[in-house]
């Protein structure tokens, strides 16, 4: 907890860990929350592990969540595509309940608004039951592209679980400014996720580089261009930071140091934008 905002340890800051890790790893950093990507991929630099059943990752985690004291702000990474209808994975909801999360975490990929909407509407159903706010997340390569985009979208879902992810990179690669947040309702703002980022902006239509900056290239507060102080002043008093920020830089760091140097980062903004 910094100046009244608690601060999380977002799993894509420290990928190469496993869920009982990253438990370890935020606690030794200072972290008393985290964000756990309960789907491991493999594909973007992650180790292999299944946490959506009772097995020896799960309970490591929860024995780890037990001694360390360290909390679940959010779960992650649901996504919804046209061509897997689905979209939560067996065991996603009632294992994030088990592990204590407060949110869970969406993109969409639907071309379609009434298609996202009707399938954030059956999420937050869902989500409901097991006492879990539906977080939607925007960037301009999906199909929820901006911050106005998702409040307007969680609008028309009326569901009383379900509000906005701002991720300050995808916020500011869609045009978002810190003006913006006070025009949506701090309600729907329940915590955000920081980085920092370079000054060189990928193209609007260069998919492939702004997801390539989202998944390697993001630096930590302080280090970039990103107006963050005046982003975190904007939002709702007290809304959780949790950092995401992998960084190229530092990759090759054990994941202790990164994630030392994380908190560093996010504790030094929290207390500047106070």
């Amino acid at each position: 907890m910094t100046e009244g905002r608690p601060i999380s340890l977002a799993h894509l800051t420290v990928l190469d860990t496993t869920p009982p890790d990253l438990v370890s790893v935020a606690a030794a950093a200072g972290f008393k929350n985290i964000g756990i990507r309960l789907t491991a991929t493999p594909s973007v630099g992650g180790p292999p592990y299944d946490a959506l059943h009772d097995g020896p990752v799960l309970r490591e985690t929860l024995r780890r969540l037990a001694d360390t004291g360290v909390s679940v702000l959010d779960t992650e990474f649901l996504r919804f595509e046209p061509e897997h209808p689905a979209g939560v994975p067996e065991g996603f909801l009632e294992v994030s309940a088990k592990l204590g999360a407060k949110n869970v975490l969406v993109m969409s990929a639907e071309p379609d608004e009434a298609r996202t909407i009707e399938r954030f509407c059956e999420l937050c159903d869902r989500a409901a039951k097991y006492d879990l706010h539906v977080c939607l997340e925007f960037a301009i390569y999906t199909g929820v592209r901006t911050l106005a985009h998702a409040a307007s979208i969680v609008a028309k879902a009326k569901r009383a679980n379900a509000s906005v992810l701002i991720d300050a990179l995808h916020f500011s690669r869609s045009g978002g400014l810190p003006a913006h947040v006070k025009q949506v309702d701090p309600a729907l703002l329940r915590y955000a996720q920081i980085c920092d980022a370079s000054a060189e902006i990928p193209a609007p239509t260069d998919t492939p580089a702004l997801i390539r900056e989202a998944r390697t290239g993001r630096l930590l507060p302080g280090e970039g261009a990103l107006p963050l102080a005046e982003l975190v002043a904007a939002l709702p008093a007290g809304a959780p930071l949790a950092i995401e920020a992998p960084c190229r830089a530092t990759a090759n760091l054990p994941a202790l140091e990164r994630a030392k140097l994380a908190y560093r980062a996010l504790t030094d903004l929290a207390g500047a934008s106070a």
